[in-house]
């Protein structure tokens, strides 16, 4: 009965203080006003020693709240125009983290949030990081770290380091040995951001939809990317022998060579972009892939000005 009462008080003082918190997350997912910003609200959440004072020993409980409420709105918000409520995400993360240290899935998943759309990746760092401290058993912490500074900063030598680290907790994929050593060179960038990816995906619970679904996407644009590069290669190798393009890229048969099957089931032409280089590859299913893709998962408006202008005109 003591016990009982007990979670009743911890329920109350949890309310107490995360009503206001949550009223505002719920007005920026269902009603967003532009004259309030999430960002401004951080200011008065409350900090974790504030909410470990009034939890009673039921420190889990209370984290447990956080992260399931921070995950409602992801689910939301993500591929929203705006992006200032991963200011939110970002703190309550934080804050569930600071109640529970070894809170598994807030490191895992929460810093896979934080870099869904390319946003908040300092961020996404500094809780893969904190879980590093508190959790030096999971690989995909800093094999996390690891994705940013390659995925998004460019920096293939912190992600040798941070990828070795994960190696070294015996724990994680057999590959990230040899993984943390081709970053060290200057070729298979695809390849080793396919590796990353597909990695990263496999560690997303079912449950997390939309992070699982912005991976996918980015897999199947760097399966496209790599039967491309591969396509070009052939192609280069085509005006080596005779000095000039084929008119079409089929011709490459011609000369005994053979072009990689188009992932897309479709056939390789040359790409009207005039931005690109001549003699650049496109599939000519290319667009309608990615135009669906956009449509399904609000990607925006894609790289190729004829499939800007596809978007634009279809309904």
């Amino acid at each position: 009965m003591a016990q009982g009462r007990n979670v009743v008080i911890v329920g109350a003082l949890v309310i107490a203080l995360l009503v206001p918190v949550l009223l505002s997350a719920h007005r920026h997912t269902d009603a967003w006003s532009p004259r309030h910003r999430v960002v401004d609200e951080v200011k008065y959440l409350p900090t974790g020693r504030a909410l470990k004072a009034t939890s009673l020993g039921y420190e889990q409980f209370v984290a447990d709240m956080l992260w399931i409420r921070t995950t409602l709105l992801f689910g939301k918000r993500y591929a929203s125009q705006d992006h200032d409520w991963y200011s939110w995400v970002f703190h309550m993360i934080d804050l569930a983290t600071d109640l529970d240290p070894e809170f598994k899935a807030a490191y895992k998943y929460g810093g896979t949030m934080l870099r869904s759309e390319g946003v908040f990746i300092d961020q996404s760092s500094l809780i893969f990081g904190k879980g590093m401290v508190h959790r030096p058993d999971l690989w995909e912490l800093p094999f996390g770290i690891g994705m940013n500074y390659f995925m998004f900063k460019d920096d293939r030598e912190t992600a040798a380091r941070y990828i070795a680290m994960a190696a070294k907790t015996g724990k994680g994929p057999f590959y990230l040995r040899n993984l943390a050593a081709s970053l060290q060179s200057d070729s298979g960038d695809l390849d080793s951001a396919l590796i990353f990816l597909q990695t990263d995906l496999e560690s997303i619970p079912e449950s997390q939809k939309k992070a699982r679904e912005a991976v996918e996407v980015k897999i199947i644009e760097l399966k496209y990317l790599i039967a491309r590069r591969d396509a070009m290669d052939v192609v280069t190798e085509f005006r080596r022998l005779t000095g000039d393009l084929p008119e079409n890229p089929a011709d490459v048969a011609s000369r005994g060579l053979e072009l990689p099957r188009d992932p897309f089931l479709g056939q390789w032409t040359w790409d009207p972009d005039p931005k690109m280089e001549v003699g650049t590859l496109i599939s000519t299913n290319y667009c309608e892939v990615f135009t669906q893709l956009a449509r399904e998962h609000g990607l925006g408006r894609l790289t190729f000005a004829s499939c800007q202008a596809e978007l634009v005109d279809s309904p």
